[in-house]
């Protein structure tokens, strides 16, 4: 015999259907269940939720159940919120005072120097005067050299006949003239300017030989003088006094005369 026809689409199981009370389903009990322990969680307590015996049976007492838990988190919430600001006082007077680290205030430097004591600068130095030449015009003992007489151009007979050239001829009768030293010596057989009548000895010490070197320093332009030689030094015109190389004896060192050349 043929099974009786069906209407197409969504099939009873097999059995009993039962019905939740209040129009509940067995999915909107499981969906309270969850949001209720979810909602334990958030809050930091943990509930624990004794269930009645009656309600093993949620099928069939949905309503009941649903009751149970919505009053176990609503306690669980109203606990927290109550004891909420005791536990944070308790927390917060159990917690260790903050103490600062030994050495950390700032320390004051001990004060340093002599109280009214004011810094100064250090003073230059004075500048060390420079050694001065003595003048060729004074003795080694301090004396002043004689005073030079005049010349009035005309030519000495001690100057006339020892082979000198015209200048070297002035200058001597000129030095003659005004000084009048002991012994002149002219032109003689050598390779120097003595061999050339340029030069001329004045053969002197002491006080009148600086009165000659003097004299004839102050007139280089007259006599064209090119240099001379006194005490071991030499002295050319712009240049100033030089010290010369030991030569051994008084008349090499020209102690004991004063030597001049001139140009021709």
């Amino acid at each position: 015999m043929p099974s009786p026809s069906r209407t197409p689409g969504r099939r009873r199981a097999p059995g009993r259907v039962r019905r939740l009370p209040d129009g509940l389903s067995r999915r909107g009990a499981s969906w309270a269940l969850k949001s209720a322990a979810g909602l334990c969680v958030v809050g930091g307590a943990a509930v624990a939720l004794t269930v009645p015996a009656e309600l093993a049976d949620a099928e069939t007492e949905p309503t009941t159940a649903l009751a149970a838990v919505d009053a176990g988190v609503a306690a669980a919430v109203a606990d927290r919120s109550a004891d909420a600001p005791a536990a944070r006082s308790a927390r917060r007077e159990a917690a260790p005072a903050a103490v600062a680290p030994a050495g950390a205030a700032p320390v004051r430097p001990d004060a340093l120097g002599v109280a009214g004591v004011t810094a100064v600068a250090k003073p230059k130095p004075k500048p060390t005067p420079k050694a001065t030449e003595k003048a060729v015009g004074s003795s080694a003992t301090g004396s002043s050299a004689p005073a030079a007489g005049s010349w009035n151009g005309a030519t000495t007979s001690r100057c006339s006949g020892i082979g000198l050239i015209p200048n070297a001829v002035r200058l001597c009768s000129a030095v003659d003239s005004a000084i009048g030293p002991p012994t002149i010596g002219g032109r003689r057989a050598s390779a120097d300017e003595h061999g050339t009548g340029q030069a001329v000895d004045f053969m002197t010490s002491g006080a009148q030989g600086d009165a000659i070197a003097a004299y004839v320093q102050a007139h280089v332009s007259e006599f064209d003088v090119k240099y001379l030689i006194w005490k071991q030094r030499y002295w050319a015109p712009g240049e100033g006094w030089k010290l010369m190389e030991d030569r051994g004896s008084a008349t090499q060192n020209h102690y004991d005369h004063v030597h001049v050349t001139v140009n021709y």
